[in-house]
């Protein structure tokens, strides 16, 4: 009995997050602990501590509580960590954006505490409440976030970007800062 339970641990400890709901050209997922690439198929299953990246394409991630990322060209997202939990409280998410352009749609995320997640790029961490927003992280590390309107022209939430230096809040529709190394404070925001 006790190979059986040694047999199917580690399924229970990969459990599928999310999924490639979208995909035009090319990418691939690289899965931790793992030294295969596997190229990017609509449906193909996320987990944590995936390293999905795009060459020539561009993906959409869908994620069990409907949260979306979509990648374009060129961009890196390792995710570190999604815990889905009916109860808000008890759930969590944490992803490095490496390089490129994502755009981040909370869906049930946008409820939970913002303690628990963290979005980090090189120069930057992001806290979000319930928003639209796109991040695009340059070649040597500088970091761009705006956040994006709801379908009537409001503003579709919060965040907050920080650095070791200091912190600001983008609440207005268009909003933007830019990081350009960890230790400087984000500019000020502008629309």
């Amino acid at each position: 009995m006790c190979k059986w339970l040694l047999i199917f641990l580690p399924l229970v400890a990969q459990a599928q997050i999310g999924s490639i709901t979208e995909l035009r050209g090319n990418g691939e997922v690289l899965r931790a602990n793992q030294s295969d690439r596997l190229s990017a198929s609509a449906n193909l299953g996320i987990l944590s501590y995936d390293d999905v990246r795009t060459g020539n394409g561009r993906i959409g991630i869908e994620f069990l509580d409907s949260s979306i990322i979509r990648l374009t060209e060129h961009s890196k997202i390792i995710i570190d960590e999604y815990i889905y939990d009916p109860d808000p409280s008890q759930s969590r998410i944490s992803l490095q954006m490496a390089s490129g352009t994502a755009r981040f749609l909370t869906g049930v995320l946008g409820r939970i505490n913002k303690e628990n997640i963290s979005i980090r790029t090189p120069t930057a961490t992001i806290a979000i409440r319930g928003t639209d927003f796109t991040t695009t992280v340059d070649e040597i590390g500088r970091s761009l976030v705006i956040l994006l309107p709801n379908e009537d022209g409001t503003a579709s939430g919060e965040i907050t970007v920080e650095t070791a230096a200091s912190l600001v809040v983008l609440n207005q529709p268009f909003q933007a800062t830019m990081t350009t190394v960890a230790e400087a404070a984000p500019t000020p925001p502008v629309v």
